[in-house]
């Protein structure tokens, strides 16, 4: 009796150590992966603003915005009727084909065609051009492509790079033709 005593445990062993592997096999099957870190956000033809605690800061339609998963990153197409305010009034009307904004850092880089004018000085101030980056931290706007720039004069004033510091007032041009008006 022993023995078959002995021999039936060494089966109970067995079968258990089987149904404890197969579980440990099975436990993984029919699991979905965990969702993807980075989804993309799509958001298709809308308008979006910024606000200031008291005043609008800007407004801009667009075609599309694709904005990584946790929202620090968007990749706006098709920019347009977008209005940069000034003491609560507009200010400058911006249109760009590609922007790719810094939410956290805002800063920005613009691919274009990416065309800027004044809304209310006279004589109305423009720049046309298809690269542009601002440095938010240095409060810096560097477009290091050619710059077509409307300043009023009768012809405009035409520039193969231009870099402009807002904090200290700074501007360099290079490759500069055409007639300036300063005021």
């Amino acid at each position: 009796m022993n023995r078959a005593v002995r021999r039936a445990g060494i089966a109970l062993l067995a079968a258990g150590a089987a149904y404890v592997g197969y579980g440990v096999y099975r436990a993984g099957i029919d699991e979905t992966p965990p969702p993807a870190r980075s989804q993309q956000i799509v958001f298709h033809e809308g308008r979006a603003n910024g606000q200031r605690i008291e005043t609008k800061s800007w407004t801009a339609d667009y075609d599309r915005v694709v904005s990584n998963g946790d929202q620090t990153v968007l990749e706006m197409d098709g920019v347009r009727n977008g209005i940069i305010y000034r003491k609560g009034k507009p200010y400058l009307r911006v249109r760009a084909a590609h922007l790719t904004v810094n939410t956290i850092s805002r800063d920005f880089t613009a691919q274009g065609p990416i065309h800027v004018e004044t809304v209310a000085s006279n004589p109305r101030r423009s720049f046309d051009t298809i690269s542009a980056t601002w440095n938010e931290a240095s409060e810096q706007l560097t477009m290091d492509e050619h710059v077509t720039i409307g300043t009023g004069a009768p012809h405009p004033l035409e520039v193969s790079s231009l870099s402009l510091n807002v904090k200290t007032g700074k501007v360099e041009l290079t490759g500069v033709s055409g007639p300036v008006r300063f005021k």
